[in-house]
């Protein structure tokens, strides 16, 4: 009785949309970088770069240790100021080392000098990041949320 009261209430073609549309969400969950995933590889971090709407030159790539101070003086409160806008906390690897990873960036929309992206990683995961440019009259940003440029 309960499937014939379902059968009446969609369609045929109501109930192949909402298929169809499960299906792509699941993709989507699926195939795209998330920001709790392991970016181990140059490639994976490009494509979470890309996720957030960024175009990262893999050539540029450069990685170093970094370790954060275990206490934070004044800048550092500031610059994780813009990593809370974000979900992010670098103050949870307050005295570790993580890795620090930039990028140049193509075509970056407003601006025509260098842009960079650096994405700050602990265990493979993002902790943090920004865009910046080196620039005096430029402009230092947290990463944007997806889809945001």
């Amino acid at each position: 009785m309960f499937e014939n009261c379902l059968h009446s209430l969609f369609s045929s073609r109501a109930r192949k949309a909402a298929v169809a549309l499960v299906f792509l969400a699941l993709a989507a969950l699926c195939f795209s970088p998330r920001a709790d995933a392991a970016l181990t590889t140059r490639e994976e971090r490009c494509a979470y770069l890309a996720s957030l709407g960024l175009t990262a030159d893999p050539e540029s790539e450069e990685l170093r240790e970094v370790e954060l101070p275990a206490r934070f003086d004044a800048l550092l409160e500031n610059y994780n100021r813009l990593q809370l806008d974000r979900g992010f906390d670098l103050r949870t690897a307050a005295g570790e080392r993580v890795l620090c990873c930039s990028y140049d960036l193509v075509g970056y929309p407003g601006w025509d000098g260098r842009v960079v992206a650096v994405l700050y990683l602990r265990r493979g995961r993002v902790i943090g990041g920004d865009v910046h440019t080196a620039a005096v009259n430029g402009f230092m940003l947290p990463l944007p949320p997806r889809g945001d440029l």
